[in-house]
């Protein structure tokens, strides 16, 4: 992604606006505060332009690409979890939707008040707005004739992964990172044979639904007891072996935990030791093709 800057982007009030109303919804539920993060707000922009400009609504792009591959080829390190909205107006006027900073302020702000209006069970959007692990969010958003989109990219920032290939080894996987908050620990690491992603049409797109960032068969997992972990540093190491490498794309998560002297870094003699991610938070990801 190249530099950027607020004074650049006209529609800069507009996405704070946006970005308060989430804050307004998490600080009722007493909730932490997401910050903003440009990159997923890039990506997230990337994403409306194409299917506001394709006249479709899916977490799928027509790559077949997921929020988690978008991000990661943008640079992105963290766990995203995405939201979308459309708009579509039915009108002889081939331009009805206003692009004016303004407008898109409404805009932006109307569709999240639609994400927090769900009512159980149909309510995914509002249950990942008040989501508690998040941290940092971006907005995006496109017009492209009768056809408005917009996306929330919620982002999970617990953990700085030192740099990992792109190509999936052969055998194994080294995994080195560190912690960015004291009192988390890393829990447990999983890692997902996706298989190439499948190209679909417009069409195709608009009869999807949700998502899941842990789908695939399952090519590797270290519990807590097969990491080395120093909550002094809060640096961290591991190694993953990988099961039946298949060509494809593979997409490593690591789950982290708060309470760390609770986390089972040690087996000891006599003493049976079970790790869940139930109650872990998905914080870090990457994509390997292999």
């Amino acid at each position: 992604m190249t530099d950027w800057l607020p004074t650049l982007d006209p529609y800069w009030e507009a996405r704070q606006a946006a970005l308060e109303a989430i804050n307004k919804d998490r600080r009722n539920a007493n909730l932490p505060l997401v910050e903003w993060d440009q990159l997923a707000a890039q990506v997230a922009d990337y994403h409306c332009q194409e299917m506001a400009g394709h006249g479709y609504i899916a977490h799928w792009n027509l790559r077949g690409l997921l929020p988690h591959h978008r991000y990661h080829f943008a640079g992105g390190g963290d766990h995203i979890a995405e939201n979308s909205s459309r708009l579509t107006v039915i009108s002889s006027n081939p331009f009805p939707i206003s692009a004016e900073p303004k407008q898109i302020r409404n805009y932006l702000i109307q569709a999240h008040e639609g994400f927090m209006a769900e009512k159980p069970p149909i309510d995914l959007h509002r249950i990942n707005v008040l989501d508690p692990s998040h941290t940092h969010v971006g907005i995006g958003f496109a017009v492209s004739g009768r056809e408005l989109r917009m996306s929330q990219l919620f982002v999970n920032r617990y953990v700085k992964l030192a740099a990992l290939p792109k190509e999936l080894p052969i055998g194994a996987v080294r995994v080195e990172g560190e912690m960015l908050r004291k009192d988390f620990g890393p829990y447990y690491c999983m890692l997902f044979s996706e298989g190439n992603p499948v190209a679909r049409t417009p069409q195709e797109l608009n009869l999807t639904y949700s998502y899941s960032d842990t789908e695939g068969e399952e090519a590797g997992k270290v519990p807590p007891w097969d990491m080395e972990f120093s909550p002094q540093s809060g640096r961290f190491r591991f190694s993953i072996r990988i099961r039946n490498r298949q060509p494809g794309y593979y997409h490593l998560l690591i789950w982290v935990r708060n309470k760390v002297r609770e986390i089972p870094y040690r087996l000891y003699p006599g003493v049976k030791a079970a790790a869940d991610t139930k109650d872990a938070i998905p914080c870090a990801g990457w994509v390997f093709q292999a």
